[in-house]
């Protein structure tokens, strides 16, 4: 939803600081991702 927002506002008025908003943005969900995952084959591994 919050990138949605920052790629619609970067759209209408080409600021780019909202362009750099969306790339944090996109940079931290990757982060909580991949955190995630690591979190998950760690119990996996732990659990055999």
């Amino acid at each position: 939803m919050l990138k949605e927002f920052a790629w619609k506002m970067f759209k209408k008025t080409g600021d780019i600081s909202m362009y750099m908003f969306l790339k944090e943005i996109e940079e931290k969900t990757r982060v909580v991702d991949e955190s995630e995952i690591a979190r998950d084959e760690v119990a996996i591994s732990t659990n055999h």
